[in-house]
Order: C-alpha cells, then structure tokens, then sequence
C-alpha cells in the first residue's frame, strides 16, 4: 500500500515540476524578448536628433517693473517648444516687465503689456515702415505675419507680397488697423492712394513668395487677342517718327485763275428798243410788247 502511495507521489511531483519547469521557460524567454526589444528601442533614441529650439533668456534676474536691457539678454537652447516664446531679443528690448523673470528662464510674451507687445511686433525692418489702413471688415485670410497684395484700382497702384506686421483693434470701434511693412521710398505714393481712392487687400498663397515690389501706374493697353489676323499690329509696335511741320506734305488745292466778268448796261432808247453795252460792244434789242 505504501509503494502504490509513494509512485503516485513521484508521479504528481513529476507532473508539477515539469509544469513549473514550462512556466519558468516562458518567463525567461518573455524576458529575453522584453530585454531586446528595450535595447533596440534605446538604440533607435540615441540616434534620433534631439530637437533644440532657440529662446531668449535673461542673463541675471528681472524684477517686475524693470525695463529689459539689451545686455541683459541671451538665447538658449530648450528641447521643447515653449508657447508664446520669445525669439527675438530685439522685439522684447526697452520694454517693461510685468512679472519676475528668473535668469535663464525662456522670457514670453505674457511678461509685458499687450500695447507694448503689439507695438514691438508692428515694428518693420531696416529701409521699411509701417502703414496702417483702417478695415471696417477684416477678411478671414488677413493675419498678423503673413503677407498680401495691396491693389488700388483708380490710381493703378499694386504693392505685392507685402507683410502684415499686427492688426490692432480701434477702441470704442469695431474697425481694425492692419498694419503693413511699405518700402520707405514708396510710402508717399502709397499714402496719397490711400487718401482718394480704396485698397483692396488680395490673398496670397502662403508658399509664393515673391519678395516685395511696388508698381505705380501700370494700366497698359489690352493685348491682341490669339485670333486676330496676322496682318495686324497691335499701336505699342507701330514705330514713331519725329517729323518736323515744316516737311508734312501740304494739300495742294487747284483753284481757277479769277475770271473777270464784264459788266452789262443797258438803256432804254424808246418803247421799241433797248440799248444793252458790255465793254467794247453794242447791241440794240426789241423791246417786249
């Protein structure tokens, strides 16, 4: 009885073991595949480019109220995108701000007052300035920092890929200005167009850049149309010839040489003749019954 008893104890510790066995062989190969796959996944980081984005800091402490020194600014890097960043130390310096600001901290824009941050941004570049037009309705593609075509259709005046610096809102009003960056040279033109005639703002695509001109007065006479006869020019290839009055051909008009016509008189002699003479000639007539 206790032979039978101990076989079915080995048979049952065999079973188990065999089953641990099994088990203890899937962890170990569920580990070795998680192992591998953490050390491709740390391979495949290391060799991705960590992204470094630029930001203006502070070199030393800005206490709230202080005015922001140019020299008191740097750039640094951060591995992450910060909104409403600063980027530029140009745009921020001369201002005032209206928080603390740790050093080496990214400076925002929430740091300073919207009217100085709106007037920062408005500003143009070297050898450009700043217009505004007053829109009673803004259209939905005019935004601060993209650029657009400025037409004036009674002065024939366009002004492409012109940059919307701000658009800024008029207090007590529901008018907008949109400020653009003109060329100092074109502002008077433009200015003048302004004050009689109505700009039309055109929407550009944000991929065609073209670089920024001005053109004043281009009305130009229509072009032939592709089916006109070949025979014909267009007035633009006609070629001009100065040519002096003095050597235009006259009209010579033929006029005949003054006749000069001989004068009748005439006499009545009695009640049976009359008496006609023209110049040398005599002629004594009948008169009527």
């Amino acid at each position: 009885m206790s032979i039978k008893k101990n076989k079915n104890q080995l048979i049952i510790s065999t079973i188990v073991g065999v089953a641990i066995a099994v088990a203890s062989y899937q962890v170990i190969v569920k580990l070795k595949i998680e192992n591998e796959n953490l050390k491709k996944l740390t391979q495949t980081s290391a060799n991705l480019p960590i992204r470094k984005i630029i930001y203006v800091v502070a070199k030393t402490d800005i206490k709230k109220g202080e005015k922001i020194q140019a020299d008191n600014l740097a750039t640094k890097q951060f591995p992450i995108e910060i909104e409403g960043a600063i980027t530029d130390s140009a745009k921020i310096s001369g201002l005032v701000a209206t928080k603390d600001i740790k050093a080496d901290s990214p400076i925002v824009e929430n740091f300073f007052k919207t009217s100085d941050m709106d007037i920062a941004q408005s500003e143009p570049q070297h050898g450009f300035r700043s217009v505004a037009i007053r829109l009673d309705v803004l259209p939905p593609f005019v935004k601060a920092q993209t650029h657009a075509d400025i037409y004036f259709p009674k002065n024939a005046i366009l002004a492409q890929d012109v940059r919307i610096l701000n658009i800024l809102d008029i207090p007590n009003s529901s008018q907008k200005y949109v400020m653009l960056e003109i060329r100092d040279k074109d502002v008077p033109i433009f200015i003048t167009a302004l004050n009689n005639d109505k700009a039309v703002i055109i929407q550009r695509n944000r991929h065609e850049r073209t670089g920024y001109k001005f053109n004043s007065g281009i009305a130009q006479l229509p072009k032939m149309p592709s089916d006109a006869p070949d025979n014909l020019v267009e007035v633009s290839d006609i070629p001009q010839y100065d040519i002096a009055p003095s050597e235009m051909p006259a009209n010579e008009v033929k006029t005949k040489p003054k006749q000069e016509v001989p004068v009748v008189k005439s006499t009545i002699k009695n009640e049976e003749e009359i008496e006609f003479i023209s110049g040398d000639k005599k002629m004594i007539v009948g008169a009527p019954l």
